[in-house]
């Protein structure tokens, strides 16, 4: 029997590379298709394609184009291009010459934009399985050993991802991530590096340093605890986006008290903030840069008499507001020759999916419904985009 290790290296030889694309065109559901692959291959040469089929699957939407060896959960767990690259180009700025090790790298994505940006890197996991992907993904040294056990030496430049699953699932806690905060607290103490987080951590919680809550096209994906000689600011928050350049607020996470309010009104312009923006607290730096105003603090809405220009807003022209009444809006709808309608809403106030295939009309007017929380209140807002 072959270790684990032994089967993904030989799965990778020329001999098994129509097995490799078997696998990648077979449903993996498909038991009948499956057991075809059995007859003629070795069972774990068999589970080790599909597993690399489902992984490059799954990869495909955060590294277009690019072939990685993985497992499904190692490619779950791994870092998307973008912030990857965005990360990787902090540590080329500040320590181009300095070699990084990359803790806890899994199947390497990070290590990957590491070396693709001119540095020397070190690849460790505790799982051989693992550390032998990420040194095959990134062509890079790696080694397969616990990171607690690894001597470090002051001037050691890292990239840190504590695993954030086990046997239960994912794990969303700071207090819950292997290894957990005190090896945290013990790498990042006089050190330059980076620490990836979960995206629901809280600022504060982490050890001292700069906290980066990162978006992806829109979408929170990772936290980012920079330390040492890259901290510079106590928190910020990054939009990345394709082949456009990063945007990026920065400054001290502020109470709601801090935040401008205003009414919210027709004809005024309603914009949804990027959530790495509102997870910093930064909301209030956002206000005052945009010259905007919030109607609640439950909803997520930026307001103005001008539509901002501003990168992490989307703007909404707004039509009509109200008591939220399925009927209500309904009938506006129809007075405004409503077609398509896309339903936003925050705190599950209403099924969104419902709620648009119920407000869906005939006409050839396509319509923005926020629902949302005001107080005890629900109200709707009805937007043009």
């Amino acid at each position: 029997m072959h270790t684990a290790l032994e089967t993904w290296a030989a799965l990778l030889a020329p001999e098994h590379a129509s097995l490799r694309a078997l696998a990648a065109a077979c449903d993996p559901g498909d038991v009948s298709a499956v057991a075809k692959l059995r007859k003629k291959h070795p069972a774990e040469l068999v589970h080790a394609a599909l597993q690399l089929a489902e992984a490059r699957r799954k990869l495909e939407r955060k590294w277009p184009g690019r072939e990685f060896v993985a497992d499904p959960v190692g490619a779950e767990m791994a870092s998307g291009e973008l912030a990857a690259r965005h990360k990787a180009g902090r540590f080329a700025a500040e320590c181009a010459e300095t070699p990084v090790f990359d803790l806890c790298c899994g199947i390497g994505a990070d290590a990957v934009a590491l070396i693709e940006a001119g540095l020397t890197v070190t690849a460790v996991d505790v799982d051989p399985l693992r550390a032998w992907m990420a040194g095959v993904n990134a062509a890079c040294e790696s080694r397969a050993l616990d990171v607690q056990s690894l001597e470090l030496a002051d001037e050691t430049m890292f990239h840190l991802d504590p695993s954030r699953r086990d046997e239960h699932g994912r794990r969303i806690r700071y207090d819950q991530l292997t290894p957990g905060p005190s090896y945290i607290e013990q790498v990042c103490e006089g050190r330059s590096g980076a620490v990836k987080l979960p995206p629901g951590i809280n600022p504060g919680e982490p050890p001292e340093g700069e906290l980066e809550y990162i978006s992806e096209r829109g979408r929170l994906t990772q936290a980012v605890l920079w330390t040492g000689r890259f901290t510079r600011h106590a928190v910020s928050a990054t939009l990345l986006r394709d082949g456009v350049e990063a945007v990026r607020i920065a400054g001290e996470t502020e109470p709601d008290a801090a935040i401008p309010y205003a009414a919210l009104e027709e004809g005024m312009w309603a914009h949804t903030v990027d959530p790495s923006v509102e997870r910093a607290g930064l909301l209030a730096p956002m206000c005052r840069r945009a010259g905007l105003a919030m109607p609640h603090p439950q909803a997520g809405l930026l307001v103005g008499e001008a539509q901002s220009a501003e990168a992490m807003l989307t703007p909404f022209k707004v039509l009509a507001e109200m008591p939220w009444r399925r009927s209500r809006v309904l009938d506006w709808m129809r007075a405004h020759d409503g077609g398509l309608v896309e339903v936003k809403t925050r705190g599950k106030a209403v099924d969104p999916d419902v709620e648009q295939m119920a407000l869906r009309g005939e006409g050839g007017t396509a319509h923005t419904v926020f629902v949302l929380r005001f107080g005890e209140a629900v109200r709707a807002v009805v937007c043009e985009r």
